[in-house]
């Protein structure tokens, strides 16, 4: 299993077509939540794949924004593992490595992500505390949680 970090501009169009196709086929469909995924943001994102060995397709997927204009945090989002790869911990790796990235580039800056209610333990784990109230985020229950530098 081997990752890669991706700038937009150094996305094939092929590679950007399988990390979509992963992040509707989990968080979209599996989750039958009709969002709209591409929200513009993928332009200013950095993308993270994870790969098992020389396959073309990835099995895990996350993306990470540097510092929001408003709130001063960096953040990531659109975690996704393919069904196969589950408990594996492919999700720990994708965060643990979001986190990483996320230090490394903009350190001074706390990290804040909505996160899916059930998930509240799972980021807990990585020292995320809730700041919001529960909310409804396309038919799921949200939470706002923030990692303090």
């Amino acid at each position: 299993m081997h990752s890669r970090w991706y700038r937009f501009a150094d996305l094939s169009a092929g590679t950007f077509h399988d990390m979509l196709h992963l992040r509707q086929s989990v968080l979209v469909v599996e989750q039958a939540s009709p969002f709209p995924d591409l929200d513009g943001r993928d332009p200013v994102a950095q993308h993270l794949a994870l790969y098992d060995g020389d396959a073309p397709t990835p099995v895990g997927y996350a993306r990470i924004f540097g510092p929001d204009a408003d709130t001063g945090t960096t953040s990531f989002g659109r975690l996704a593992v393919a069904p196969a790869w589950r408990g594996k911990a492919l999700g720990r790796r994708l965060v643990a490595e979001c986190l990483e990235r996320l230090a490394q580039e903009w350190p001074e800056h706390d990290v804040q992500i909505s996160a899916q209610l059930y998930l509240e333990s799972f980021y807990g784990g990585f020292g995320f505390r809730r700041v919001s109230e529960i909310y409804d985020d396309v038919g799921i229950d949200h939470i706002d949680m923030r990692l303090s530098r």
